[in-house]
């Protein structure tokens, strides 16, 4: 692929046909070894029979909630209740008080997430030189991994202490990469205007199941934003196998339901590949990665970018 994001063409064949990409190597959710595609279905969803049809179902044609019982919350009942009200507002409570112990952030888990170290290591994957984003960044890990693979890297998160820690923690690391790291405070459901539209890469991971389902359509809105023309989206996040299950979860987090995840076709991304580990049926949710694409190239709105983010030499 050179120096192309998965999917991208190169003459060879189809513009629009869907680009499978690596399964994802382990599962933190604690899912079985072995992490890979369902058999059958539609080689381009993972995702095979009903909970395929629902992953496309249009935002209106489906329910879901976040109540009753099932989920393993990980975090405090105080910062469950803030979030009836104020959705994005109990993360910074939650690592003000951690004070600097990573072992009380409960995603934390100090390494890139396999998903996308998984995702990036795709052979002749070559993403040096890509504007890269990194959604609700936490401590910074997954930052740092594209960074140290050559991306300039934005990374956001709602939390000012999440972002002093991300930053001063890797403060050193990277004066020695070929990549860079813009930290920045910003919040997902109120995003600064100079990052709409700015990236080749977008990741997210975790950061849309930590949120209530009356702003989860909007935050997946949001992510999907971010992504200029021709961009590319990674997202990590816990699925529910079914619509039933999704209802009955109690969390932060949360696991969404599959019908949620039209919410990116709504902001304009194309699926690619929806990957995830076999079913199993004792267990009601799974994590999956998710794989999209915004249509159209960066020459649309600025022929000083190309259509991986990168920027064009004068």
């Amino acid at each position: 692929m050179g120096d192309r994001l998965p999917g991208m063409t190169d003459g060879s064949g189809p513009d629009d046909e869907p680009t499978e990409t690596t399964s994802p190597r382990d599962d933190p959710g604690g899912s079985p070894a072995g992490v890979g595609r369902d058999p059958g279905g539609d080689p381009s969803s993972g995702l095979d029979g009903p909970l395929g049809a629902l992953a496309d179902a249009p935002p209106g044609q489906r329910d879901g909630g976040a109540s009753g019982d099932g989920g393993t919350p990980d975090v405090t009942a105080a910062a469950a209740a803030v979030l009836r009200d104020r959705a994005t507002e109990w993360f910074e409570p939650l690592y003000r008080d951690a004070a600097g112990d990573p072992s009380a952030v409960p995603w934390a888990g100090l390494a890139p997430h396999p998903h996308v170290v998984g995702w990036l290591d795709q052979p002749g994957l070559d993403v040096t030189g890509v504007d890269a984003v990194v959604v609700g960044c936490g401590l910074g890990d997954d930052a740092v991994e594209l960074a140290r693979r050559g991306c300039r890297v934005t990374a956001f998160d709602v939390s000012p202490t999440a972002v002093t820690w991300a930053r001063e923690r890797f403060a050193r690391d990277l004066a020695g990469m070929p990549g860079t790291v813009d930290w920045q405070v910003a919040d997902l459901l109120d995003l600064p205007a100079h990052l709409v539209g700015a990236f080749g890469l977008v990741v997210e991971v975790r950061t849309v199941q930590s949120l209530p389902a009356t702003v989860r359509d909007r935050a997946m809105v949001g992510v999907s934003s971010l992504a200029g023309p021709g961009g590319w989206v990674l997202v990590s996040t816990l699925l529910a196998t079914s619509e039933e299950a999704a209802r009955s979860w109690q969390g932060p987090p949360w696991a969404q339901a599959p019908s949620e995840l039209a919410a990116y076709r709504v902001g304009g991304l194309e699926r690619v590949a929806l990957e995830h580990p076999p079913a199993d049926p004792s267990r009601p949710a799974m994590e999956v990665r998710l794989t999209l694409h915004r249509a159209g190239s960066a020459s649309d709105v600025d022929s000083d970018v190309d259509a991986a983010g990168r920027a064009v030499p004068e």
